[in-house]
């Protein structure tokens, strides 16, 4: 059933930002073109940001239950980690990606087919790295109140760093290790440079009053240079999303096999 609600919600937001942003292509004579694909990333972002945190529960909802069946040697931490990951990880973080792709791209017209795999993958490692995030906080943290508090701030801060809010070459020095660290700027970063990479004739125009000026064409490649994004390829940053999701997966098991014991 929660299944069913997540696909659907990300089908009908799917088509709901296919409506707004219908065929995006046709405002590349104008400075929308851009804004809109830079906005369409972050927002797309945001929304799997926000349906990542339904996983902080589900490690502390059935804690004690399997602290104390592990203790009596019904199963082995390995083998209800593995049933869990199976089960909700993996169903629920790619599935509902694959469909709103599916849906929006096509009739927001990016970049093509040849980019549409790329933009799914970013989408998927994305949503299952936020979620694997949730879901270790929601593991170490003492109780449901703190996690839904911590998992928030990981979000508004992974989101805050992630490029669009401000632009990175702004970030102070002290706080630049956060956008290294945050999934959402890798992601960001990915979906852009597979947007704009390819584009050849984009535009920038100005209006005072009844004056409109416009500037370039310019290619993507410049357009990510100037917002100080796009450093690397599509395929760098989906590694790193990846590396994370192990490093996270290996984190979880680690804290549950070590840390949770049960207590006499």
């Amino acid at each position: 059933m929660v299944l069913a609600m997540q696909v659907v919600a990300a089908a009908v937001v799917g088509a709901i930002l296919g409506l707004t942003f219908y065929d995006i292509n046709q405002y590349n004579q104008e400075t929308a073109g851009i804004q809109d694909r830079l906005g369409l990333c972050f927002f797309i972002l945001l929304y799997f940001s926000l349906m990542s945190l339904s996983s902080l529960p589900i490690w502390r909802d059935e804690q004690r239950i399997f602290i104390h069946e592990r203790a009596a040697g019904a199963y082995s931490t390995l083998a209800y980690f593995s049933a869990t990951i199976l089960t909700d990880l993996v169903p629920y973080r790619i599935l509902p990606p694959v469909v709103f792709t599916a849906i929006a791209y096509p009739m927001i017209g990016l970049a093509g087919p040849g980019r549409w795999p790329v933009f799914t993958l970013t989408l998927v490692l994305y949503n299952l790295v936020t979620s694997a995030l949730c879901m270790l906080i929601g593991l170490v943290t003492t109780s449901n109140a703190v996690s839904n508090a911590a998992g928030s701030l990981m979000v508004l801060f992974s989101l805050l760093f992630a490029g669009y809010l401000q632009s990175p070459a702004k970030i102070p020095d002290g706080w630049k290790w956060m956008s290294h660290l945050s999934p959402s700027a890798h992601a960001y970063n990915a979906l852009l440079t597979n947007e704009l990479a390819g584009i050849e004739q984009l535009s920038i125009t100005t209006v005072i009053g009844d004056d409109k000026e416009t500037a370039g064409p310019f290619t993507g490649r410049t357009i990510l240079s100037c917002f100080h994004l796009g450093d690397h390829s599509p395929g760098y940053y989906n590694t790193v999303l990846a590396t994370g999701l192990c490093v996270l997966i290996a984190a979880i098991y680690l804290t549950q096999h070590v840390f949770l014991k049960e207590r006499r």
